[in-house]
């Protein structure tokens, strides 16, 4: 201390900018959970469900008096059932939005919450189906549900939600049933006797989570929504392929997405529509990026997609790079390229340049080993990814290489990262050692201000106390950064680990944490590699990788390769076979327990619906498959013809 003041050294003002960015993130935990989310109904309800993902469940009796807590400042946001996949728009509850909307009220809608609505119809215990003479429901669900009574010729009963449905009916007893959610049922000690009784299965409602626009979330992507006043616009918006949710005769609201806001804005100007607002931000103001000092990366759009030849990775797509640390030789290259291929990666790395800790160590053998590198990819139909260390490098490696990678040590090589975005090549980012999440998005910045357009992510481990390893697979960065940023993100889980037999357990810990993709170091003689041995995978292990990870052989002439990937989905299909069997048993007992019949047709109905919609398999096949899974679960269910007659 000097003259009574504090001087701090960097390594002072790194702990207490942690200690800052730590306290900020149990900050926001805190308001997340102490976020008031109000909803219409009671517990047990489908609304309950929405509310619980968004802060503290709080019940309002009517949607009116939801609106008016929010207006009120009783809860900080509240949850509207908008859409249903039955009925469309919930005009019962983008009724009373709308008046308030009309009133002068300000609104912003946060984002959607989708709740499956699987509906149950539950009735006293001893009451039989076929007895049954009133349904009691929430109205909108009652209008999801018109098979169901028509079938039962039942009189429909309008309750305020779905869960006083079900104490009603226990109530009041006799020949009533309730359709509700499981929970609610049992919560009231009803027995269900029919399971996913809507007329579409599977069901499900989006509901929207409402602001005071004043208050909308920082960091929030909120929905473009239009108060529709009048049919005319409403027609006008229809007519330029804008989605417009009836709020009752003649209003509505309008989801304008960004690349309908110019439509939407010519629709209001010609249907000349007083009364046409915007919840929200207007949007002739540009969206604001997540992180305003990195307004490229931190963009709010669709996810980035890499493609390069047959490698893809990106907004859904997966894919996996693999190849030796350093090309040794032309020979060696060619081997492992064939190799690599055969496992089913879709994209070839290799080492020319070479960044060693020591001055003694291989460096790499340059631009001749890039040579042999990009024939060895193109002799199996791949793409190559090579590291570049120097600005000066840039220009050869970008005339022959596919895909630039940034090295670790260069993260924060602000001229090399210039010089790299500017090759008019995909780029490939690993984070430093001690880089946080938002110097790594920094960095990424860098690459695209300069022009890059396709640049991926890569964590490779950072610096800990951890020995064990030789890096920390940091996986909650991953994921926040996931939320920051639509670049597509990889993992490197040779280099976090350094160790061989580490990699195929933290690839599968980064591919269930649902990176892009991943890059996987591979030699066929790791005792002789001339770098980093001991955390290369033979190739026989990526092999066993890839089929873990679901990704298809490459095309290869060999039987044994494809049979091997034959008999991975052999054995997962087993055991999940196994599980499903399990299941049944349980849902039997479930059932015995309920008086409920063993055998559902219209639960069987919608198992084959869900096999039929599988993609890649045509439709004799899925049958097949839904029968048989279905026949051999009833036998594990103790069901019989006999018995049933």
């Amino acid at each position: 201390m000097e003259g009574g003041f504090f001087v701090f050294g960097e390594a002072e003002k790194e702990d207490a900018m942690a200690e800052r960015n730590e306290a900020e993130g149990r900050e926001g935990a805190c308001e997340q959970r102490n976020r008031r989310a109000g909803y219409q109904g009671r517990e047990s309800s489908f609304g309950a469900r929405a509310a619980a993902r968004c802060g503290r469940p709080v019940a309002l009796p009517s949607f009116e008096a939801l609106l008016d807590a929010l207006v009120a400042g009783a809860v900080d946001e509240a949850l509207l059932p908008a859409v249903d996949r039955v009925i469309g728009p919930v005009v019962e509850a983008l009724g009373p939005l709308g008046a308030a909307v009309d009133r002068g009220a300000r609104f912003a809608v946060l984002g959607e919450v989708e709740v499956p609505m699987r509906l149950v119809l539950a009735a006293p215990r001893g009451v039989a189906l076929e007895e049954i003479e009133e349904l009691h429901s929430q109205p909108p669900v009652l209008r999801q549900c018109a098979g169901l009574l028509a079938r039962l010729g039942a009189r429909a009963v309008p309750t305020e939600d779905t869960a006083q449905a079900a104490v009603n009916v226990a109530r009041a007893g006799g020949r009533r049933g309730a359709v509700c959610s499981e929970e609610a049922a049992f919560e009231a000690g009803l027995v269900p006797l029919l399971e996913d009784v809507s007329d579409v299965r599977p069901n499900g409602t989006r509901f929207w989570r409402v602001a005071r626009s004043d208050d909308a979330l920082l960091g929030e992507s909120p929905l473009r929504v239009l108060r529709v006043p009048t049919e005319r616009l409403g027609a006008h918006l229809r007519q330029a392929g804008v989605e417009v949710l009836a709020s009752g005769p003649g209003s509505g609201f309008a989801l304008v997405g960004d690349a309908q806001v110019a439509a939407a804005a010519a629709a209001v100007r010609e249907a000349k529509a007083k009364g046409a607002t915007w919840l929200g931000t207007p949007p002739d103001l540009v969206r604001r990026p997540r992180v305003e000092a990195l307004p490229r990366a931190t963009e709010v759009r669709p996810p980035t997609v890499v493609t390069v030849g047959g490698f893809r990775v990106g907004g859904g797509a997966r894919a996996v790079i693999a190849g030796p640390c350093t090309v040794e030789s032309e020979e060696q290259i060619g081997r492992l390229a064939r190799a690599v291929a055969r496992a089913g990666a879709t994209a070839l790395r290799g080492g020319v340049f070479k960044p060693r800790t020591s001055p003694y160590s291989f460096q790499g053998h340059g631009l001749h080993a890039l040579r042999w590198l990009k024939e060895a990819g193109e002799s199996v139909g791949l793409p190559v990814v090579t590291e570049v260390m120097a600005p000066a490098q840039v220009g050869p490696v970008a005339a022959v290489a596919d895909v630039l990678q940034i090295g670790a040590r260069n993260c924060q090589n602000y001229d090399l990262l210039k010089e790299a975005g500017a090759a008019g090549r995909p780029i490939l980012l690993k984070r430093g050692f001690g880089t946080t999440v938002d110097e790594w998005l920094a960095s990424a910045e860098y690459l695209l201000d300069a022009g890059g357009a396709e640049v991926m992510l890569c964590e490779r481990g950072i610096r800990t106390f951890e020995h064990a390893t030789r890096g920390t697979l940091d996986l909650g960065g991953l994921l926040a950064a996931r939320q920051l940023t639509h670049l597509p993100l990889l993992a490197d889980p040779s280099h976090s680990s350094g160790r061989r037999e580490l990699v195929p357990g933290l690839s599968r810990a980064a591919w269930g944490a649902g990176v892009d993709g991943l890059i996987v170091e591979v030699h066929d003689a790791p005792e002789s590699a001339w770098c980093d041995g001991p955390q290369a995978l033979l190739p026989e292990d990526l092999e066993r990788l890839c089929d873990e990870l679901g990704l298809l052989p490459g095309a290869t002439p060999s039987i044994e390769r494809v049979r091997t990937a034959i008999d991975a989905v052999d054995r997962e299909i087993a055991r999940l076979v196994a599980r499903r069997l399990e299941l049944c048993r349980r849902v039997a007992e479930a059932k015995r327990a309920a008086g409920v019949p063993l055998r559902d047709a219209a639960r069987e109905e919608m198992v084959t619906a869900r096999y039929l919609e599988t993609p890649g398999m045509d439709e004799g096949s899925a049958r097949r498959l839904a029968e048989s899974l279905i026949a051999m679960g009833l036998t594990v269910e103790g069901w019989s013809a006999e018995g049933a007659a």
